[in-house]
């Protein structure tokens, strides 16, 4: 991790996603984690930390990657190792372990190779006369398609292999890879005169493909078998792209398949991802929800699509999210729909999702002949079950007015027949609100100051041991700040450079270790001067004694035995004169 660490540029990784400008010894720029129009994130190369003092979030290059792209600590480090040509070692591992990694690698080098492959053949040859001609019937751009690295497969049996081949990889890694078929002894391509589709992880490693027919024949898609890299289960086609989209918008909108993304993305929904057909499972659904919380699903409009929505739903509803639905026109599927009509159009269609309780209910009572009492009365029963299952009391109240329209019914006669003879639950809700990580509050001249004091002691260092000898935390009213002089107090004492302290702190990624992170990018600022440091040290030390000194002054009954309390007082009082005189002949600059 060090080697990754000492070779990954923080200003090279952090400009990727914002564009910085040097000032004084800091880069700053607009921050990536919130919108702002003044720039308030700031990267110190020196000290290999960024922070921003618009939201509070601070941290390394590791903590960067893996919060703007949503990657656990093990994969921000393998994707900065990757690309800064850093070889990894795992003491951890075994010998045979770490073959296994390093024949993951070659699988994917030569899945990535095959995808680049197959993307000249379908843009460069005369071969893709036809692809080019279906893409473009369906309204499918390059553009759009050169962003998701849609390809083509020559007709060839052996073109892939044989080029693959004179690469230097071995028949053996292109079957496991899932590029080679075997059959009767016979190896060959295992896509040919396909449309590619390649398969990219959330980290943009090609881990598998889908191919498509041009024609009639069967099967119509045939996919990468799973193997060491691919996984179906785990895997949303177009995450990649769309995470940043997904962010942003706070929602993520699941279709069926490849297309649907590409025609929603060239309309202008950009944070929209595929669950490769009908099944979706809760491992896709557990990676989802590293990026938002808010799962839209917009499957096809048929029994199909309505079925897999409904089960789809239910999987997320069981995490405790409350899922919704873009009902489409009937017949129709997402990139029809994008490719054929207007982008508002598009946006207004997903702006009126519904809830999937609200689309169950409509599906059930779509269904049902309303016309009569009885046929309204087995409706009722229907829909109770459903309302039983609903997330929320306060949701099941939402849908409480529908079904009293749809079965001409009062609301409080609604209300009493699912309180008699319905079987209630009492799910319990989780926390009404996320806590924000990060408050911007205008903070008390005296909190303002102890900031100011642990700042500067960072930026002169040398000082440290000296000055915390003289105070204790009691010297600072913010808790926050108890807890950092708690954290470089005692390495001072010890003779380890409070520098090096606080950046261990900031590893632990916690409001000490945010806060050090802000400290040391402020202290870098040329106002802390070494003066203004021994003011604002002087100051806490008035601050301080008046606090002492007020207590005790109320401590006071009159007693003749309270001479040494008095004593104590006196002593204090001086102290206090002395301070305020050194105070006063304090050169700030």
């Amino acid at each position: 991790m060090q080697a990754v660490a000492a070779a990954a540029d923080l200003a090279d990784v952090v400009s990727r996603y914002t564009s910085l400008r040097k000032r004084g010894s800091t880069l700053l720029g607009l921050c990536p984690f919130h919108q702002e129009k003044t720039p308030s994130f700031t990267v110190s190369v020196e000290k290999g930390l960024y922070h921003c003092f618009g939201c509070g979030e601070g941290g390394d290059v590791f903590t960067f990657l893996q919060r703007m792209d949503n990657l656990t600590f093990t994969e921000a480090v393998e994707v900065l190792a990757e690309r800064y040509s850093v070889p990894l070692e795992r003491e951890e591992m075994g010998s045979a372990a770490s073959a296994d990694r390093g024949r993951e690698q070659r699988l994917l080098q030569v899945l990535e190779k095959a995808a680049a492959f197959y993307q000249r053949y379908l843009w460069e040859s005369k071969g893709g006369e036809a692809a080019r001609a279906y893409l473009a019937a369906r309204g499918l751009g390059r553009t759009v398609c050169e962003e998701f690295l849609v390809g083509l497969a020559p007709t060839g049996w052996h073109v892939l292999s044989r080029r693959a081949g004179e690469q230097g990889f071995t028949a053996r890694e292109l079957e496991a890879a899932g590029l080679t078929s075997r059959s009767a002894g016979r190896v060959f391509d295992r896509f040919r005169g396909r449309l590619m589709f390649p398969l990219v992880d959330h980290r943009g490693r090609v881990v598998g493909f889908g191919g498509r027919m041009l024609g009639d024949d069967l099967p119509k898609y045939l996919n990468s078998p799973e193997g060491p890299v691919y996984d179906k289960g785990r895997l949303l086609y177009g995450l990649f792209q769309a995470r940043r989209a997904i962010v942003e918008a706070d929602e993520v909108i699941v279709v069926e398949g490849y297309t649907d993304v590409l025609g929603m993305v060239q309309a202008g929904v950009t944070n929209v991802v595929a669950s490769m057909g009908t099944a979706f499972t809760g491992r896709q659904l557990a990676l989802l929800t590293r990026f938002t919380k808010n799962v839209t699903f917009m499957f096809d409009a048929d029994r199909a699509g309505a079925e897999a929505a409904v089960r789809s739903g239910e999987i997320a509803r069981q995490a405790g999210l409350r899922p919704m639905v873009v009902a489409l026109p009937p017949g129709r599927d997402p990139a029809e729909l994008a490719v054929s009509g207007s982008p508002d159009d598009l946006r207004r269609l997903v702006a009126g999702k519904i809830s999937l309780l609200r689309y169950e209910i409509n599906g059930r009572l779509g269904s049902t002949d309303l016309t009569g009492s009885e046929g309204r009365v087995r409706a009722f029963e229907a829909v109770r079950k459903l309302l039983d299952r609903a997330g929320s009391p306060q949701e099941k109240e939402e849908e409480v007015q529908f079904v009293a329209d749809r079965l001409r019914l009062a609301p409080e006669n609604v209300r009493f027949l699912l309180r008699t003879g319905a079987t209630r639950h009492s799910p319990t809700e989780g926390d009404k609100g996320e806590e924000a990580a990060y408050r911007v509050k205008v903070l008390a001249p005296e909190v303002s100051l102890e900031r100011r004091f642990l700042a500067g002691v960072l930026r002169h260092p040398g000082r440290a041991a000296e000055l915390f000898r003289g105070m204790s935390r009691e010297h600072f009213v913010d808790g926050l700040h108890q807890r950092v002089y708690d954290v470089l107090c005692p390495a001072a004492d010890e003779g380890v450079p409070v520098v090096d302290a606080a950046r261990r702190a900031t590893l632990e990624h916690d409001e000490v270790g945010r806060l050090l992170t802000g400290l040391l990018i402020s202290s870098e600022d040329d106002v802390h001067t070494e003066g203004l440091l021994q003011h604002d040290y002087l100051k806490l030390q008035e601050q301080h004694l008046d606090r002492v000194i007020g207590s005790l002054q109320a401590a006071l009954t009159g007693d003749p035995g309270e001479r040494e309390l008095e004593g104590k007082l006196l002593r204090l009082e001086v102290l206090r004169q002395e301070v305020r005189h050194m105070l006063a002949n304090v050169d700030e600059e």
